[in-house]
């Protein structure tokens, strides 16, 4: 190019392009001096879960006319004072007497996470979490992922963001114990338990609950039988316990499932082996080899109708393990995905 009078237009020089080249080059170095240490570090700190959506199928008038029929009976033995003797399918599931809120931006570390954040429970009473983050969250008893007895008194599994738990009951506690808990999908959200005196509603709970016992008693004797309900529901669920231990104990497992260090990351691999492939009958063992809480959950995604319904680990966390049964499955290929993390996906080969 030139100007009006033929003489050549400089647009730049080489010491100019040399200058503007090393300050490219300098920004670069610069970034990748910054990312390159820090690299693990973001990767074992994600960001939080997206919402997990499930859709429930509509409920039909028969459903919803056996539902409003249980919800009469159950009123009519609160207000008669007697509990249906039926077996354990006709027993209505008591309401919650204690509430607690999983405050909207509980995810971010520092924030207020549970409200109240040291509740005070009467003893037996039900207790439901609501969820009014935009993420997952649970409610599980124990100081943290390490603590040896997490989850054994209580926990709540996967809630979605703006969906609440179903009620649960403190197992194996008594008046004046203190329960900490915390959140497994962000173990930095703890909280407390207070166990209180069992009130009426509650010992009507347990005594209602239990199948075959007679409410007939006045409220002293509600406490009585809750705390009666209370001990033989412990006594089972321990030798249900030692059963299931023993029988894993007796049959190792046929294969074993890796969830890799960074698979909470979008994109890094999820599983593996992907797809795995057993015998029916085989059990597989899972280790979640990560640093963040993990589940194996048969279905395509969130959104499955039929999801966790053939096998579902539940919450793994950081360096546990734990084992799924396809005893029940037929030959055949099963999509399976985290609920923590919905983008994770595998499958499994059954022959």
């Amino acid at each position: 190019m030139t100007t009006h009078d033929e003489s050549p237009i400089i647009r730049t020089t080489k010491k100019r392009l040399a200058q503007g080249l090393a300050i490219i080059v300098i920004t670069i170095a610069v970034g990748a001096g910054i990312a390159v240490p820090l690299w693990n570090q973001m990767a074992a700190n994600p960001p939080p879960a997206s919402s997990i959506v499930i859709e429930s199928p509509p409920a039909t008038e028969e459903e919803g006319g056996e539902a409003q029929e249980g919800t009469e009976e159950s009123q009519g033995g609160q207000t008669g004072g007697a509990a249906p003797s039926g077996g354990a399918g006709g027993a209505t599931a008591p309401a919650a007497g204690t509430t607690i809120a999983i405050l909207a931006g509980a995810s971010v570390q520092g924030a207020p996470d549970y409200d109240p954040d040291s509740a005070d429970v009467p003893l037996n009473e039900n207790i439901v979490w609501v969820n009014k983050d935009t993420v997952p969250h649970t409610a599980t008893s124990g100081t943290g992922a390490e603590d040896p007895n997490s989850g054994q008194i209580f926990d709540t599994s996967i809630i979605n963001g703006g969906q609440e738990s179903s009620p649960v009951q403190l197992t194996g506690v008594k008046e004046g114990d203190e329960v900490p808990y915390y959140c497994q999908v962000h173990p930095y959200m703890t909280s407390t338990l207070t166990v209180g005196p069992a009130g009426v509603g509650a010992a009507s709970n347990a005594t209602g609950s239990t199948p075959g016992n007679a409410s007939s008693a006045g409220v002293g004797g509600g406490a009585e039988n809750a705390t009666t309900t209370t001990s033989a529901s412990t006594a089972a669920s321990n030798v249900s316990t030692a059963s299931t231990a023993g029988a894993t104990a007796a049959t190792p497992a046929a294969a074993t499932l890796k969830i890799p260090q960074g698979a909470s990351v979008q994109g890094n691999p999820s599983y593996d082996p992907d797809p795995i492939t057993v015998k029916a009958g085989d059990s597989i063992a899972v280790d979640n080899e990560d640093s963040t809480p993990h589940t194996v959950t048969s279905g395509k995604d969130a959104t499955d109708p039929n999801m966790g319904k053939l096998f579902d680990t539940s919450i793994i966390n950081a360096g546990d393990s734990k084992e799924i049964a396809t005893t029940d499955l037929k030959p055949g290929e099963y999509p399976f995905f985290c609920s923590v993390h919905p983008y994770m996906t595998g499958s499994m080969t059954v022959q």
